[in-house]
């Protein structure tokens, strides 16, 4: 909920009006509503995501339907064309939810992990291509500019990406209990790709495990199919691996099967499969 804050309450535009809480008691109970992304507005797109959160015990009484309604007509509010929705795993009441106002099964994507005896195996990067790493704690805003730039040129061609403000990367380098790594694969002065590695350290501690993440592997177009991504990746799964952390995860769409082919190659398999969902609202 902390990191949630962070990443809605704290953009420029997210609007009190778009979400609900529902309390009993003084404790809250569920949260829903709906953000409107100026970033992806600005980028050409056309929709927003919807997100519901309801505790166990009570859930199926109504509360998710009235957070469903009330996210669907501030978006309608907001002359916003399509809904999008996000459903972990195959099954349960977020995709029975989705399901029952009219949403629609478009994209599935995959969790993948690796779990190995052994460190995973270092490959190097092609010849005249060097990696430069630095700390997200550590990095200016200059840098941080210059990874975020790189990472939405090389996902400009992703589905359904828009590109990610660089405000939204410098509020995450302010997040106390998250230890993020980015590194720059360059060819000269050129920056070629770029790869983000975090030790999940929250979630650990919250959760008892030792887990880390693969959060971002891009290379520029123009650099693909040199063995870059794959040098970029092999190399961040060992400083995570490094860091003590016995599994490591990242999420891939399940249609891209250049990257299923990169990543069951370094040893990972499809953990969990996801559905995203989406509603014309005109």
């Amino acid at each position: 909920m902390e990191e949630f804050r962070e990443f809605s309450f704290g953009e420029d535009d997210y609007d009190t009006n778009g979400f609900l809480l529902a309390v009993i008691d003084d404790e809250i109970i569920g949260y829903g509503g709906s953000h409107v992304d100026k970033a992806r507005i600005e980028a050409g797109k056309d929709d927003a995501w919807i997100t519901i959160t309801v505790v166990p015990e009570h859930r199926g009484k109504g509360i998710e339907q009235h957070f469903m309604r009330f996210g669907l007509d501030y978006l309608r509010s907001r002359s916003i064309g399509t809904a999008q929705r996000w459903a972990f795993g195959m099954e349960g009441w977020r995709h029975d939810i989705s399901l029952e106002f009219g949403f629609k099964d478009v994209r599935h994507s995959f969790i993948m992990v690796w779990k190995e005896k052994d460190a995973p195996k270092v490959i190097p990067p092609p010849e005249g291509v060097v990696f430069e790493s630095i700390m997200l704690k550590e990095a200016s805003d200059e840098v941080i500019k210059q990874f975020v730039e790189s990472f939405n040129e090389s996902f400009a061609d992703h589905y359904n990406f828009a590109p990610t403000p660089v405000d939204r990367f410098i509020k995450w380098r302010g997040l106390d209990d998250e230890i993020c790594r980015m590194t720059f694969a360059k060819e000269g002065d050129v920056i070629a790709g770029v790869c983000m590695c975090e030790e999940s350290a929250l979630y650990n501690k919250q959760n008892n495990t030792n887990i880390g993440w693969a959060d971002i592997l891009g290379v520029i177009k123009s650099h693909r199919k040199r063995g870059i991504g794959r040098a970029l990746l092999s190399e961040g799964m060992r400083w995570i691996y490094d860091t003590g952390k016995d599994t490591i995860y990242l999420g891939v769409d399940a249609e891209n099967r250049k990257a299923l082919g990169l990543y069951t190659s370094l040893g990972y398999k499809v953990h969990t499969e996801s559905v995203s969902y989406k509603k014309p609202l005109r």
